[in-house]
Parts: C-alpha cells; structure tokens; sequence
C-alpha cells in the first residue's frame, strides 16, 4: 500500500505524539517531499495528531481516520510542502533592522545614506548612538566606501556606526572616534584593519576583527529588547514559509534571550543555535556551551570566522582582487582555533566555520582533517564556501565536511562579484552544482540581513538560474535543479543542522509544512521568487495565512 504511516507502537523510531492538541486532515492537496524524491501524484493528504505527521496518503486510505473533532482542509489543489528551513540567517539581526536600527539598505547613493542618517537622527534625538547597516557602495555611481569625513557632514554630535551591507566592514564618525579613543597610535587586533587616511589619522572604515574597537563602546542590547528583534524577524519567516532556522553567530547573552524564550514556549519556530566562540576584537573567547537538544531549540554546533566577504574585498584569497593588491584578510589563529575546536567537540558539539576564499577555505580544511582523525563521527560545516577549487571538493567529501551556501548572493551581489573577481574566480564562485556532483551535503540559505530580500524561492531560483538582479550570468555551468535547490532548503537543511525531526513529509515528523500557491517543480525557473505562500503551519498549526 502506498500509504506512508506511523504503527501505533511508535515504531518509526520518532518520540510519541504530545497530548491533546488535536487532530488535523488536509486533503486535495499536491505534496511534495524531498527525502527520497518524493512526488507522488497519488499522495493529496496528510493527517496530523498533536503535533506530528499522523500519515501521508490517498484521501480514501486516510478518510476514516477523521474523527469527531477533527478539522480537515480542502487545499483546493495547491501544494503541500515541508516548511522552509533557512540554516544560515541572524535573526535578531533581521529584527533589528525592523526595530532599533536604521535599514539603509535601500540607499542608491552616498548622498542618499547620508540623508537617510539625517533624517533618522532627528527622529531619534535621545538615541545615544546612531546605529545603521546595508550599504553597498559597489551599487553607487561613484563606487566608493564613506569615511568618517563623509558622516561628519550630518552628524557630528554624535557618535556613528555603519555596518556594510557584508557585516565585515564598517564607517564611523569622528565623534565615535573620539568616544572610542581610536587614534594612529591604538593596537589593532590581529585579523583586522583599521584604515588610515592622508592626513595620518583613522579615516573611520574599520574590517574584520578591528570592528569590535567600535562595537564594545556602543551601548549593548537588553535580553528584552533581543527577544522583540526575534519575534519580529520571526514574522518575516512565517511570510515565507520558513518554519526553521540557525543562527550562526550567537552571543552569550543572545543564547540566553533564546534558553528563556524556549522554555516559556515562545519562539514559534524551530531554532538551531550555533554560538561563536571569539568576539570581535579580543583573543579571549567566549565559554564553550553545552550540548542542546530539544524538538524546537537545539545548540549542537559551535561557529568560528576564518575570513571575510567577497563583495566587500575581505575574503581571503590566494590570487589578488581584479585591479587591486589586496587579497582580503586571514582572521584566525591556527593553533588557538584548532585547540578551541577540540574542546567544544569533546563536549559533542559539531564545527561551523566561516569560509569564503580559497585561502580560507584550504586553511579550515586543513584543520577539520586534523579534528577528523581525532572525532570522525562528527560533520563539520563549512559556512559560505565561495570560492572552493576541485581539491577541496574532494577533501570535503573525504572527511565528511558539509556546507551551507548562499546562492541569494548571486542575486543580490553578483554586481559586486563582477566588479572584484578575475574571470577564473568568477567561474568558480558559489558553485553549487559542483558541490553536489561530489556528494557534500548541502544547504543553501540566506544569510540576511546581508541581502534584504530573504525569499528561499529567491535563492532557490538564483542556484537555478546563476543570474543576478541585472540580468548578468554568473558560472552558468554550475546551475542546478529546482528539486535539488528544494531538497537544499528543507530535507538537507534539516540534515546538516542535525534536525532530524523535520525536513520531510514523513509519519512521526514534527508537522511544519506550508502550502503554496504553484508547485516550484513545474514553475519556470524565472519565476520561482513569484511563488506566494498561502499557509504557514508550525506544529500543526497554522501561524501565517494569505489565502483568499
């Protein structure tokens, strides 16, 4: 029988139901699912108990499951899909952006940002900072990054922040300068640069680890106010069927904001957090947590930060930047990250470390070869993997090595790519099909706030298409399927995060799955990010609806 079905026993080898939350039947529906290939087009309905999948089957297989009580949905022909899993956005930072600072991502000029800051620092004349982030300079007529004597023109009372668009470099004022007690004379962190100007001072733009020189002065958030960017980016996930995520970089304190709102039940979503283990702009790092695992908040895995970003010059790299000396900036310490791994694997949690270039990427290659002899039962990620060459393909797949990549980059940074890679670089940059024709487990993901428009269809529709926002082809030959960018987004998401209750469209899985408007497998490639979702549901329940 093709009935997909748990046995009253339980023997699908997932936890029993919760009580008494109720039972749920959706029927004429087209269901996708993503573990095996899975699309059935016998399959229409889905039954829920509690919180789990109860079954997956025909209508009049699961029709005498309905009992008194239970609610049962027509989905009028739409698909029914596991929920989205993004396994590499900063949630908080996406809520910050709606909440406590100011969005200038949209500004298509310096004088635009410049006005922007204006108008948001009298609109906020008790704010003791002035915090901004998303600038992209390489999308402005005159293409180059603001210094301080750009942000003196409109604030000079006080002090200014602006994070670029990559999180990896920022502007400051010379009031933050002065508060900041930044001179030509202060120490900067290794894996940093603080830049300076003609006149032998601190122009302001500050990279990589130099940024924590700024950020330990600015006043920190609350857990409460933490809490509030959470639930407001958790809206925003909801909206496109996002029903997981990882948080890839999360602070002390922000792992607590997630401990209490877990054990009050009010995140709403499943959680992965990945804690990092060194600030910005200090050796000291960052106690190394313990081992988590729940059905909705998990910390299983710790991050670390090899090197920067590609649309910012920052990355690392083995060959220059096009027209340019530069080859971005190596942030770690190979002897302080490998012992600092050690540690948190032998408390049984996985790897996660930032790594764009092929420098970079080499570098932390090199190191999880040496914690694989010493813990090879556990995967370790790669985050980003921008520019890998064939030999790292085959050391990833060799010693187990997954990845979360970004295909969304393609779409929003590509003018950027185009801008500051050679041709041979340009060839190899995100390659996803590669990637997958090497069997590495493979997630793609986000990453937002460094692109604003956060849609998994957006991203899934770049790996296909490799063009970006401007119409320009970036690496064609490494396009890949809609169901593999779809498998990408939900089943192997889950799998890399080690999630394993989620993911797929299975008896006994937590019942996180949505229903959309089109089936993404017969939509043109093109017209993938157009795809609406109509229902959210978490749980079993259904948390957003945009239905008619």
């Amino acid at each position: 029988m093709s009935i997909r079905h748990m046995n009253d026993d339980g023997s699908t080898g997932f936890p029993p139901f919760k009580n008494g939350t109720g039972s749920l039947l959706i029927h004429n529906a087209r269901i996708l699912s993503f573990h095996d290939g899975f699309d059935n087009n016998s399959f229409n309905t889905i039954t829920i108990e509690g919180n789990r999948i109860k079954a997956v089957g025909r209508f009049d297989e699961l029709q005498p499951l309905i009992q008194p009580g239970t609610q049962v949905i027509d989905a009028l022909g739409k698909t029914l899909m596991p929920g989205l899993n993004d396994s590499h956005i900063h949630l908080w930072k996406v809520g910050n952006l709606k909440t406590y600072m100011l969005d200038v991502r949209g500004a298509e000029s310096l004088d635009h940002m410049l006005q922007m800051l204006d108008t948001y620092a009298h609109q906020y004349p008790e704010a003791a900072w002035i915090t901004a982030r998303g600038f992209n300079e390489a999308a402005w007529p005159n293409g180059q990054i603001p210094t301080r004597a750009d942000l003196d023109k409109v604030l000079k009372d006080r002090p200014v922040y602006v994070i670029r668009t990559c999180a990896h470099i920022a502007v400051c004022n010379s009031k933050a300068l002065e508060v900041c007690n930044i001179t030509s004379n202060t120490i900067v962190p290794d894996g940093g640069v603080v830049y300076i100007g003609d006149d032998g001072k601190p122009n302001g733009i500050f990279t990589e680890t130099a940024l924590g020189l700024i950020t330990k002065n600015i006043p920190s958030y609350t857990k409460d106010q933490l809490k509030v960017m959470v639930l407001s980016a958790r809206e925003e996930l909801y909206k496109y069927g996002i029903t997981a995520a990882t948080d890839p970089a999360v602070d002390p304190l922000l792992l607590e904001a997630y401990y209490e709102m877990h054990q009050q039940d009010q995140l709403g979503f499943r959680l992965n957090a990945i804690p990092i283990i060194l600030p910005d702009g200090g050796d000291a790092p960052y106690p190394i947590p313990e081992h988590f695992k729940s059905d909705a908040f998990n910390v299983n895995t710790v991050k670390f930060f090899s090197d920067g970003g590609l649309s910012g010059k920052t990355a690392a790299l083995k060959r220059h930047y096009k027209n340019s000396s530069e080859q971005g900036v190596l942030r770690l310490k190979r002897d302080q990250y490998t012992s600092l791994s050690l540690q948190a694997l032998q408390k049984g949690l996985g790897i996660a470390t930032h790594a764009i270039g092929d420098a970079a990427i080499e570098f932390v290659i090199d190191v999880y070869k040496h914690l694989h002899h010493k813990f090879p039962g556990i995967v370790n990620r790669i985050e980003h993997l921008g520019l890998p060459e064939e030999k790292h393909f085959r050391d990833m797949q060799q010693y187990n090595i997954a990845t979360s990549m970004q295909t969304i980059f393609i779409s929003e940074l590509g003018k950027n790519f185009i801008k500051y890679l050679d041709d041979d670089y340009l060839n190899q940059c995100y390659p996803v099909n590669s990637v997958l024709k090497h069997n590495i487990l493979l997630a793609l993901s986000s990453d937002a706030p460094v692109v604003k428009d956060l849609n998994p269809f957006k991203g899934m529709q770049a790996s296909v298409t490799r063009t970006d926002n401007e119409g320009n082809v970036i690496a064609a030959q490494e396009g890949i399927s809609i169901a593999s960018a779809l498998k990408a987004y939900t089943y192997s998401a889950a799998v890399v995060s080690k999630t394993d209750q989620i993911g797929s469209l299975e008896a006994g899985k937590l019942a996180d799955f949505i229903i959309a408007d089109k089936n993404p497998l017969t939509t043109a490639p093109h017209e993938l990010s157009m795809l609406k979702i109509e229902q959210t549901f978490v749980d079993g329940k259904c948390v957003y609806s945009n239905r008619s």
